[in-house]
């Protein structure tokens, strides 16, 4: 387990929070986050300090590179600039002035979340995650594909929500790829959070793909967040195909190693930081490892519903062959 500190002068106000098996503690609130449950204590040892300070200039036209010992920078225009040290156990954030803290801490559980899997030996997925029958299910596909709506959905019937965005998995055991929760959040457009009946959700004022709401899952889920590991037990490949009924298909071989490596989560900088070989062989091992299905389904949102049953059957009952 490690531990994760952001601080602003070294005097931690929120939390401890959990993420991905992390503890947390924030100078800042981070919303999204569940409280940590104590139910590991964390290594000093394995600390990431994540802190709030000035940066030392660099190139403001490179979103992102590495340099050197200094570890990899990112800059994202309007929100703040990001370093992750070498040893992906010191990360600064420096925000412009007048940044929209929602769109600050997308990016940091998003592209910066993604730079310390990757260091730190784990492989971020793309995707929603739900817990079904045990097992940690995600749905990945491209941005609009309805990753978060059908999460939503499953969340809505009773399965706990684990992560959303980045799906971190822990192959250290190949042949038990492990899913390590990060938040029970989703961001949904308005014409999903109307469908679901939520009422008002928090907005991305600007985020980069339309106007995205942001709800927080635990209000609607009871009990304790997840924050343990679980065992993934499927992929499935969404895409924005339109069908007449929901049906799965098992993509095998090739097909299932070539989706898989399409949605690594920022894949180009996993391959930046001279970590080619490492996702190549975490693809790999999932191919090998985790079902990954194609789901055809309509795509209308008063539908979501029989796509939804169709994936609680599949779960109930595992078959290896449809």
């Amino acid at each position: 387990m490690s531990v994760i500190v952001i601080s602003l002068n070294d005097n931690p106000q929120y939390g401890p929070y959990a993420l991905c098996g992390w503890h947390l503690e924030s100078a800042i609130p981070l919303l999204e986050l569940t409280p940590w449950n104590g139910a590991q204590k964390s290594s000093p040892e394995e600390t990431v300090r994540i802190e709030l300070q000035r940066l030392p200039l660099y190139e403001p036209e490179a979103p992102f590179f590495t340099n050197g010992e200094d570890g990899v920078c990112l800059r994202v225009k309007g929100v703040a600039g990001f370093r992750v040290n070498s040893g992906a156990n010191h990360v600064t954030v420096q925000p412009e002035e007048d940044a929209d803290p929602l769109l600050l801490r997308a990016y940091l559980f998003g592209s910066v979340l993604a730079i310390l899997c990757y260091r730190r030996g784990l492989f971020p997925l793309h995707g929603s995650c739900v817990l079904l029958d045990g097992e940690a299910v995600v749905f990945s596909g491209a941005s609009g594909a309805g990753k978060s709506t059908l999460a939503t959905a499953l969340a809505l019937r009773g399965h706990p929500l684990l992560c959303d965005d980045v799906c971190a998995i822990d192959l250290s055991n190949p042949q038990r790829p492990m899913l390590r929760p990060a938040f029970p959040r989703v961001r949904l457009l308005p014409d999903a959070i109307d469908c679901f009946q939520m009422g008002e959700a928090v907005t991305y004022s600007r985020a980069a793909q339309g106007r995205k709401g942001h709800f927080g899952m635990a209000a609607i889920q009871p009990g304790e967040a997840i924050q343990q590991p679980v065992p993934l037990g499927a992929i499935y490949a969404l895409d924005t195909t339109v069908g007449d009924q929901a049906s799965r298909s098992l993509l095998r071989g090739k097909n299932a190693f070539a989706f898989i490596e399409s949605q690594a989560h920022r894949g180009w900088m996993g391959r930046k930081l001279g970590l080619g070989g490492q996702l190549f062989g975490h693809i790999a091992m999932l191919a090998a490892t985790v079902p990954v299905y194609r789901l055809e389904r309509p795509c209308a949102l008063d539908r979501v519903d029989e796509v939804a049953c169709l994936v609680e059957a599949a779960h109930n009952a595992v078959d290896m062959s449809t």
